[in-house]
């Protein structure tokens, strides 16, 4: 599988990557022992090692040595995400319809699996949050929102749909969204966020599903 859609070397040095994560080991030999093992010269096995750390597969630090970092199906789509909304920010807006519907579908799916200290770190972020926009001065709870829908989602056994959600907010950010301040509207949306989070506690997770759709269409009146 992986020969036909990697280059010689690079599928080498996949596959070998890949035998020694079924084998349960996350490290990698030294550069010159890889190098004789693949049988690949040092400076290109360099240049492969450096472009699977682009795609989140490897991570080398000086002193640490080459280690295979977990699975994430994002690495490689946040710099897709950032460069095309930097060419046209609809983009965005393109990303943020298809995790609309994402997180939607999804929804009751994930709801049914969080435990009750998850629902409690819920209501904290809702807490949070309205600390901060009640606060003087008042800040934007940014963290607590990306926090919140994440969290939503956190026991899915699914790499691709948190992978699509996590790039969704690394995009979120990068285009400033992070920076909005009217105060009516981080009001109206941590409203809608209490509900939300009311409704799973209460297990009426159509309801929140619900409150998550009618939620969602505020984006796009900003």
């Amino acid at each position: 599988m992986i020969n036909q859609y990697f280059n010689e070397n690079q599928a080498k040095l996949l596959e070998y990557i890949i035998k020694r994560k079924k084998a349960g080991r996350d490290d990698l030999p030294p550069i010159q022992e890889l190098s004789e093992n693949l049988g690949m010269s040092v400076p290109t096995l360099r240049e492969q090692i450096e472009a699977l750390k682009i795609l989140g597969i490897l991570d080398a630090r000086p002193r640490h040595g080459v280690h295979i970092k977990p699975v994430d199906f994002s690495a490689g789509l946040k710099q897709n995400a950032i460069i095309a909304a930097s060419m046209d920010l609809k983009y965005f807006f393109q990303l943020s319809e298809f995790r609309d519907r994402l997180e939607q579908a999804w929804f009751i799916n994930a709801a049914e699996r969080l435990t009750a200290q998850d629902i409690c770190d819920l209501e904290q972020d809702v807490i949070n949050a309205n600390a901060k926009l009640q606060g003087n001065p008042i800040q934007i709870p940014h963290p607590e929102h990306k926090e919140l829908h994440l969290s939503i989602y956190k026991r899915l056994d699914n790499l691709f749909v948190t992978g699509i959600l996590n790039t969704y907010w690394t995009l979120y950010e990068a285009v400033g969204m992070n920076l909005y301040t009217d105060l009516k509207y981080q009001n109206t949306v941590w409203q809608y966020h209490e509900r939300i989070v009311a409704a799973i506690k209460e297990k009426d997770f159509d309801q929140g599903q619900f409150l998550l759709g009618e939620h969602m269409k505020l984006i796009y009146k900003r």
